[in-house]
């Protein structure tokens, strides 16, 4: 097969909701290799191991960045809910989606599929990648395919603080994936907090929405028990509330009541550890649950408190400075005073 007719398999499988785990995984391997080839980067190389930081942030390295695409269910979803959602901006209106990469990363990896299924005159990109080896990798895998026709333009910039022409053309779809599980370190907040406070309400944000709740996993840490409530979300209402009082100040603290431990009342029940549980929904019905994807695992916080440990509640408060963090406080009881 040519180089496109590759792709274009790659797609179908992609954007097929029956693909199997097996060929899912195949297709993967074989998609890593092509852009591997397009791109010509050394995963070992030392200057593509290193990560960015942004001064408010940090920018996974081109290896790690590149990795990415390994994430099989990951990409899948970010795939076809892209799809899906250039395809319904494209079914109620005339002329070329216009697309908002924030992130490439050195392969463009949640875009390129789409290219074997319209043309330039049904999408446009607009690329912004900070990390200078990253976005010269992408453009060299846009050039291999012959798929310079569908980018606008490729911006090495920090989309944190990046101002859009608005002027030039509208924007359809911000698409932005730059996180990790939890939103630890990446700069994902701050990227889509810029980007969709300078866009209409009709511009779709992908992910659409990020989920972040606190759960109570089983004694082998591997389900879910019980869930204590949300602790933090992140999609177009929140971060529009939240820029209307101030960018770059913290988001509200939500405090969630920690309940004694079930085994104190009865040893059968005993359950496992605290957790911050991630859910995303990418766009439609294109979701990611738990251990679909590096970015779902439940991250453990601490064992289940007991007698001798004991907590009533944690405050969870999303910070923007220095760095995005998701900050915890553990609330103790109060002391019982003796008679």
């Amino acid at each position: 097969m040519t180089k496109h007719q590759t792709l274009a398999h790659i797609t179908d499988v992609l954007l097929d909701p029956t693909t199997s785990l097996p060929l899912l995984r195949d297709t993967i391997e074989t998609y890593r290799d092509l852009l591997l080839t397009a791109s010509g980067i050394d995963l070992g190389e030392a200057t593509s191991v290193d990560h960015l930081d942004t001064g408010k942030g940090v920018a996974i390295g081109v290896t790690w960045a590149a990795l990415c695409v390994d994430d099989l269910i990951r990409t899948q979803r970010f795939v076809a809910g892209l799809y899906q959602a250039v395809h319904e901006v494209a079914a109620r209106r005339p002329g070329p989606v216009h697309v908002l990469y924030a992130g490439t990363g050195p392969f463009a990896t949640l875009a390129l599929p789409l290219m074997t299924r319209f043309t330039p005159a049904e999408l446009q990109l607009t690329c912004i990648e900070i990390n200078a080896l990253s976005k010269q990798a992408a453009e060299r895998v846009v050039k291999y395919l012959e798929f310079d026709a569908f980018v606008v333009d490729f911006v090495e910039a920090d989309a944190a603080t990046y101002v859009i022409d608005t002027t030039a053309r509208p924007v359809d779809i911000v698409l932005s994936e730059t996180m990790q599980y939890c939103l630890i370190d990446e700069m994902q907040v701050p990227i889509t907090l810029n980007l969709i406070g300078q866009l209409p309400p009709e511009t779709i944000l992908i992910p659409e929405q990020i989920r972040l709740s606190l759960v109570v996993l089983d004694t082998k840490g591997d389900k879910t028990v019980q869930d204590l409530g949300p602790i933090f979300t992140v999609d177009r209402q929140s971060l529009l509330a939240h820029q209307a009082g101030g960018r770059d100040v913290d988001f509200p603290t939500v405090r969630l009541t920690v309940p004694p431990h079930k085994a104190l009342l009865e040893p059968s029940l005993a359950s496992g550890p605290l957790a911050i549980r991630t859910g995303i929904t990418v766009y439609g019905n294109h979701v990611l649950y738990d251990y679909d994807s590096g970015l779902t695992i439940p991250k453990v916080i601490g064992e289940y408190p007991d007698a001798s440990d004991p907590l009533e509640a944690i405050d969870f408060t999303y910070r923007l400075l220095p760095s995005p963090l998701l900050w915890m406080d553990f609330i103790l009881p109060e002391p019982v005073a003796a008679e």
